[in-house]
C-alpha cells in the first residue's frame, strides 16, 4: 500500500470516530500511539483535554516541546535567532528546530491563530517524513529524526483550516468529551454538575478546565467563592444556586 493511501485511511477512520457523539479517547490514544501518524489535529470546545492529550498521551520517551500560537507570533520565535556570545553571534535552535533535531513530540496550541508567516514556516515541517525539512538563515537543512511527530489543536474544525494546511495531517480528531482522567479529578458532585455543562451552547457552556479550578479552590474558599472566583461574580453565583439545589434534592431524595 502507498504512502499516501495508508495516510488516506487513517484520515478516514479518525473521520468515522468525528461522527460519534462523544471522542473515543482510547482511539485517541492509539492513534498517538501509532508510529505511521506523525502528524494530528485535535479540534472541539475548549477545556475538555486536547492539550492534556497531546502533552501526555501516546509513545512520549521525553516531554514534548510545545507553543501556543497568536496572531502575533512570528516564525522567528519557533525557528530560532541569533543571540550574542563572545563578542559574536551565535544561531538559537527554537522549539520546532529542536524538536526536529531531537526526534521529539512537537505540540502547537492554537493554530487556528497562525499568521500567514508562521503558516508558510509550519508547512515543511508537516509534509512528510520523506519531504520534511527545513533550511536554517545559518544554512542548514535539518531533516526530522526518527519519532519526530507534531500535535495541532485548536477550537476551530478543520475545513477552518487552508485546505494546504489541512491536507497535511494525517489524523483529524474532534474532541467533544473530556477526558476520563481529568473528569476524576472531581468530586462526584461536582462532576455530575460539569457533565451537564459541556454540551450547552457556546455561550452558557463551561470547560472543564474551569470545573477543575472550582475543586482545587473550594477547600481554600468555600464552594460559593470558588464559583465566583472561577465562573465570575453573577454566573458563579447562579452556578452555586444550582449546586445546592441539587444538594437538596439529594437529600430528600435520601431522606
Amino acid at each position: 500500500m502507498s504512502e499516501r493511501k495508508s495516510r488516506k485511511s487513517k484520515k478516514d477512520g479518525a473521520e468515522r470516530a468525528n461522527g460519534t457523539p462523544q471522542v473515543d479517547w482510547d482511539f485517541v490514544e492509539r492513534c498517538l500511539g501509532a508510529r505511521g501518524i506523525r502528524t494530528v489535529y485535535f479540534h472541539g470546545p475548549p477545556g475538555l483535554g486536547k492539550t492534556y492529550a497531546a502533552y501526555n498521551k501516546g509513545n512520549l520517551t521525553s516531554a514534548p516541546y510545545a507553543v501556543t500560537l497568536t496572531e502575533e507570533t512570528p516564525s522567528a520565535e519557533l525557528r530560532g535567532f541569533w543571540a550574542p556570545r563572545g563578542g559574536e553571534l551565535v544561531w538559537q535552535d527554537g522549539p520546532v528546530v529542536r524538536a526536529l533535531r531531537e526526534g521529539a513530540r512537537l505540540v502547537i496550541n492554537e493554530l487556528a491563530c497562525a499568521s500567514p508567516d508562521v503558516l508558510a514556516f509550519l508547512y515543511p515541517i508537516l509534509e512528510s517524513r520523506e519531504t520534511a525539512r527545513l533550511t536554517l538563515p545559518t544554512g542548514e537543512t535539518v531533516e526530522p529524526a526518527p519519532g519526530f511527530a507534531v500535535i495541532c489543536t485548536s477550537n476551530e474544525p478543520p475545513e477552518a483550516l487552508p485546505e494546504a494546511l489541512r491536507d497535511r495531517f494525517d489524523c483529524t480528531i474532534l474532541i467533544d468529551a473530556p477526558h476520563p482522567e481529568a473528569l476524576r479529578r472531581l468530586s462526584p458532585e461536582l462532576r455530575q454538575a460539569a457533565l451537564q455543562t459541556f454540551d450547552l451552547d457556546p455561550d452558557r457552556a463551561l470547560s472543564l478546565r474551569a470545573w477543575i479550578k472550582v475543586e482545587e479552590l473550594r477547600e481554600e474558599l468555600g464552594l460559593r467563592d470558588a464559583c465566583i472566583a472561577v465562573f465570575g461574580a453573577e454566573r458563579g453565583r447562579h452556578v452555586h444556586e444550582a449546586l445546592t439545589m441539587k444538594q437538596l434534592e439529594l437529600h430528600a431524595e435520601a431522606s
